[in-house]
């Protein structure tokens, strides 16, 4: 089932939570840092708005024994997880997810999911023929915002820091819109 892949987002393998991660799936929920998290009980992403919070996600999973990365396959023969750009992808390369734009309703909507079969040809590859979609608790396609960066400084003016979020005004929406920062 694939699982949004909004802003930034670290895709992580269920699997490698469980078997490296310390203190297993309860210690990593417990310990995810925002609201962002959704699970399709193979695939974890947690998202991020900005790219110093996601090194410091990716430090911290690293210390609690998840690998990235990896300089010496021998110990594990994969990566654990993966940074996915909403527009982009995958930053780095990746053999256990497919990435792509799904319809959903109206919108397109940037999602992964776990596929370790065989690749026969160009194109999406799927693994089964009805998928689903796993996205934050409340989550809806009204919450999709991308800006592109020239535009922040035009359109956004920061306001304030208030309860672990910086909040701005939308010049073009007419209301304050919300970024956290952690």
């Amino acid at each position: 089932m694939p699982v949004l892949c909004e802003a930034i987002s670290v895709v992580v393998r269920r699997d490698s939570i469980d078997k490296y991660f310390q203190g297993g799936w309860g210690e990593f929920v417990r310990k995810i840092p925002n609201p962002t998290m959704c699970t399709d009980g193979e695939l974890v992403r947690v998202g991020f708005m900005a790219s110093d919070h996601v090194q410091e996600f990716i430090d911290f999973l690293e210390s609690e024994g998840l690998q990235f990365n990896q300089l010496n396959k021998e110990i594990i023969a994969r990566n654990d997880f993966v940074v996915v750009d909403q527009i982009r992808g995958p930053m780095t390369e990746c053999d256990w997810i497919e990435f792509g734009q799904l319809s959903f309703g109206e919108d397109k909507v940037s999602a992964c999911w776990l596929f370790e079969g065989e690749r026969k040809g160009y194109g999406m590859h799927f693994p089964r023929k009805e998928l689903k979609f796993a996205a934050p608790k409340n989550w809806t396609p009204n919450d999709l915002t991308f800006v592109e960066p020239e535009e922040i400084e035009t359109r956004y003016k920061f306001l304030r820091t208030e309860d672990g979020l910086d909040v701005f005004w939308d010049s073009e929406a007419k209301k304050e819109v919300f970024i956290p920062t952690t």
